[in-house]
């Protein structure tokens, strides 16, 4: 059975645990890769995406009421049966170590870009994995209790940006609707991308103290994060011209470098100091995955000793994931992986569960976390 001292996650903390999963490094770029589909109409691609999180946060928690004992990995060898469902909590580690590679190298890209530019890559990289190690090592309710502490960036994050609307020119995103429904519906694709993170709903849901008020605390943490990413495009594109908007890869930032008061100059840089929280909070969560994932694979008590193992391999890729052209392509790649692990595999789970249930062969097996 679950210890009880691990089972003791609020509806609170996993409000703030989905958010902090759910916001990172993406959204400082989402602005420029919605507009690059949608153009003005970016703002609506955000929107709708928040519904489909919506219903994919519903399917996933259906999968995971069905199994409440089981976390993710659990899940895989009882529906799977052991072969394959070990086959598949590989994939599953393979996947949350590659995201947390990928986030930590476009998190250290950043501040190397914007605040170090003259410091090596490699020693940034190195501090943020420190940090990140340090946080994964703990139990899921202390990583939970620092996102709750942390939330207060983002909320120092949108009032920064609110300043900015002294600027605003409302007919850059006018006649709406006028850069054509398709291509806001095809825009939906980048917005789902920065929006993953709920997945986590699976790994963690048998921690939870009192899971009956899930479906409405994860409904009021999606309002909060689509809420925060659609006020950024929507910021985003009324702040810079449509042919402005082609030319800033960080579109946030460059509106926060706009910004200046009488003590205050390079507001950018104080932001993005203080935004990598944030951004190491996005690595964390998924460090800690994979880190369960592999206690689970070999039946251990604790995942903590595989957190520096898993950071061997992604200290080893930051070596490779300098070069821009590489990290776009990398990019274009796992567009794919991300839909295939976050979005397919849980509905494949879930019919693979009805059928299981349907036919006798899916009654719960309690199994220990």
């Amino acid at each position: 059975m679950l210890k009880v001292h691990e089972k003791s996650i609020s509806q609170g903390q996993l409000f703030f645990l989905i958010i902090q999963a759910q916001i990172g490094v993406g959204i400082l770029s989402l602005p420029f890769a919605v507009h690059t589909t949608a153009k003005g109409d970016g703002w609506i691609s955000t929107l709708l995406a928040g519904f489909v999180i919506q219903l994919w946060m519903f399917i996933i928690l259906k999968l995971a009421q069905s199994y409440p004992e089981q976390n993710l990995f659990q899940l895989l060898r009882h529906l799977l049966g052991k072969f394959f469902g070990s086959i598949f909590i590989i994939f599953y580690i393979l996947y949350f170590t590659a995201i947390a590679g990928l986030i930590a190298a476009l998190q250290t890209g950043l501040i190397n870009k914007w605040i170090l530019s003259l410091t090596p890559f490699w020693i940034i990289y190195i501090l943020i994995i420190i940090v990140a190690v340090y946080l994964a090592t703990d139990n899921i309710l202390m990583i939970a209790r620092f996102f709750s502490l942390s939330t207060g960036v983002i909320v120092f994050f949108i009032l920064l940006v609110a300043t900015v609307y002294r600027d605003a020119n409302l007919s850059y995103i006018l006649p709406v609707g006028h850069g054509g429904w398709k291509n806001i519906f095809f825009a939906i694709k980048d917005v789902l991308l920065a929006l993953t993170g709920f997945e986590i709903i699976l790994v963690i849901y048998p921690l939870i103290q009192n899971p009956k008020g899930t479906l409405k605390t994860l409904t009021f943490a999606n309002i909060t994060t689509v809420s925060i990413y659609t006020f950024l495009v929507f910021t985003s594109l009324i702040i810079f011209s449509p042919e402005e908007m082609t030319l800033v890869p960080e579109p946030v930032l460059y509106m926060l470098k706009a910004i200046s008061f009488e003590v205050i100059e390079r507001l950018d840089l104080i932001f993005l100091s203080i935004w990598v929280i944030p951004m190491t909070n996005s690595f964390i969560i998924y460090l800690y995955q994979a880190s369960k994932g592999l206690k689970e694979l070999f039946h251990k008590e604790s995942h903590a000793p595989f957190v520096p193992i898993i950071c061997v391999p992604i200290f080893i890729s930051g070596f490779f994931l300098q070069d821009k052209f590489l990290m776009e392509d990398i990019g274009k790649i796992f567009q794919y992986i991300i839909f295939s692990f976050a979005f397919f595999l849980p509905i494949l789970l879930l019919m693979i569960s009805w059928i299981k249930k349907k036919f006798g062969k899916g009654e719960n097996q309690h199994v220990s976390s």
